[in-house]
């Protein structure tokens, strides 16, 4: 018997993720096996926040200083992480109920940009004062963490995992997919398949005025070329098991979409080189690049990726970035000042 993929389905959009259509997901999805876990990331807050809180105080930083650290790690990402890592321990689906996907993208950029781990959550500066004199179970604390975002990044790029999400056929769904699957493809994933909620039929007793633009929506994402199942919209707080019993089956056999390539350099003719980074599906509007010292910083709509520049790359000036179909070319010119021939 295949084994069953390991389904990631994120909201991340107001409404999309209600306590009712959660729980009737999971049921289905689990088929009386417990197979599937809800997760609300917002449970964790107020405990990352005291963790946090007692880190500041242990770097010896006052009161004013601590909204910045709260800023840079991220709580709601954070909390939404460590949720997630709880779910898959438990089941092969995590519906991740009005998940702040925008935050759990953004933790797990700052730890592939990090150096090092510690850093990859709190400022280096306030890691390294805290650590003398944190408590045993805050630094415990702080490797579980860790640990959490480790495996959920090794999720998110295991050949297992299908990543879906839940939207809203209101008004903004379509910018609001082309950000978030620029988003996941800068992160090196992608959305495998789309989970709308239904629209109803004409006739059904829902004012046309109301039902016929959202029909519209609906087919202008199946214009996008991946799968999109429609879910019914439940308004009811306890749904049965068998609510969503017809779309089980079609979430579980969502195909896995192909993964980023790895980024390339060619060298032209002129001298210099081109550095190609594969980015399926984003829209040339929302991509920006530039250099931070070593680094090439890109970005998709607000969402920021660094990656070490290669050595040759590193004694270079960025000339220019563009998209190209799916691939964003960073054009880079030689520093004579720092190439052996100069010297």
């Amino acid at each position: 018997m295949l084994k069953r993929p390991r389904l990631l389905i994120l909201s991340g959009q107001a409404g999309a993720g209600t306590t009712s259509a959660s729980l009737a997901l999971r049921e289905s999805l689990g088929g009386g096996e417990g197979a599937a876990s809800v997760v609300d990331g917002r449970g964790h807050v107020s405990e990352i926040e005291g963790l946090v809180d007692r880190t500041i105080a242990a770097a010896g930083l006052g009161a004013r200083a601590q909204e910045l650290p709260r800023v840079l790690t991220g709580l709601t990402g954070i909390a939404g992480v460590l949720a997630v890592h709880e779910a898959a321990k438990r089941g092969e689906a995590i519906v991740w109920d009005a998940g702040e996907t925008g935050g759990l993208l953004r933790v797990l950029a700052l730890l592939d940009a990090a150096r090092s781990e510690v850093a990859s959550i709190l400022p280096p500066l306030i890691a390294m004062q805290a650590a003398r004199s944190l408590s045993a179970v805050d630094r415990v604390a702080w490797h579980g963490i860790l640990a959490a975002l480790r495996s959920v990044r090794a999720m998110l790029d295991d050949d297992g995992t299908r990543v879906l999400l839940v939207v809203l056929p209101d008004g903004g769904v379509e910018e609001f997919l082309a950000a978030r699957i620029g988003q996941l493809s800068l992160m090196r994933t992608a959305c495998d398949g789309i989970l709308v909620n239904r629209v109803p039929r004409n006739g059904d007793g829902w004012p046309e005025s109301w039902a016929e633009p959202r029909r519209h929506r609906v087919e202008r994402l199946c214009g996008r070329g991946l799968p999109v199942i429609d879910i019914e919209h439940l308004t009811n707080d306890a749904p049965g098991e068998t609510a969503f019993r017809g779309q089980a089956g079609g979430v579980w056999d969502v195909a896995r979409v192909p993964r980023p390539l790895p980024d390339s350099i060619t060298e032209r003719d002129d001298g210099g080189f081109d550095l190609q980074v594969h980015l399926p599906g984003v829209r040339p509007d929302l991509v920006r690049a530039g250099r931070l010292g070593d680094s090439l910083v890109t970005q998709v709509s607000g969402l920021r990726r660094q990656t070490v520049l290669a050595p040759v790359l590193a004694r270079c000036e960025i000339q220019g970035a563009g998209m190209d179909g799916d691939w964003l070319i960073v054009r880079f010119g030689r520093n004579q000042a720092l190439w052996p021939e100069a010297l």
